[in-house]
């Protein structure tokens, strides 16, 4: 199959084979979003306060405000339920100079840089990152599901880019 022009040029600028290395090298920035079984217990919990609220707002609909209050509470539960069904809330975020774990749903957002991971390992289904000053910050995979692997191995790549030489292997 004959190579395009364009390919051919960028090989003679940039050497012999610029797509090397590109594929295994992860993006700019990276979104793990919660997993789905999180997701509909949190879309439980707010159709039942919707029913609640709307049962409340029937009830209460010789008192108008009361009534009022209770019924825009039910219509903000659902508008939440089909928020958070149309676009998880995202777990995990990774760039080129840190690591963002934690948020909405789950436990507390921590901000470590790469530069402050000494190592980081997986067991039990937990990701763990020892940090330089001697503390060490779990995060629970099964907050991101089946992309628990995908996340895992863009950790150690990100790690190697930071550190400049291959140090962790993802397999």
């Amino acid at each position: 199959m004959p190579e395009r022009p364009i390919g051919s040029a960028l090989k003679a600028l940039a050497g012999s084979n610029v797509s090397r290395g590109f594929e295994s090298r992860p993006l700019c920035l990276m979104t793990y979003r919660l997993d789905r079984r999180f997701v509909l217990r949190a879309i439980g919990l707010n159709l039942i306060v919707a029913g609640v609220s709307a049962a409340l707002a029937f009830l209460l609909s010789f008192v108008g405000a009361l009534a009022w209050v209770f019924g825009v509470l039910a219509v903000m539960a659902v508008l939440n339920a089909l928020r958070v069904l149309g676009m998880p809330p995202v777990v995990a975020r990774t760039d080129a100079n840190e690591v963002r774990v934690g948020g909405f749903l789950t436990v507390r957002p921590v901000h470590v840089a790469w530069s402050s991971v000494e190592d980081a390992t997986t067991d039990g289904g937990r990701l763990f990152f020892d940090r330089v000053d001697g503390e060490v910050l779990a995060f629970p995979l099964a907050y991101v599901g089946g992309r628990a692997d995908e996340l895992v191995v863009d950790v150690y790549h990100r790690l190697n880019t930071a550190n400049g030489y291959q140090r962790f292997d993802p397999s």
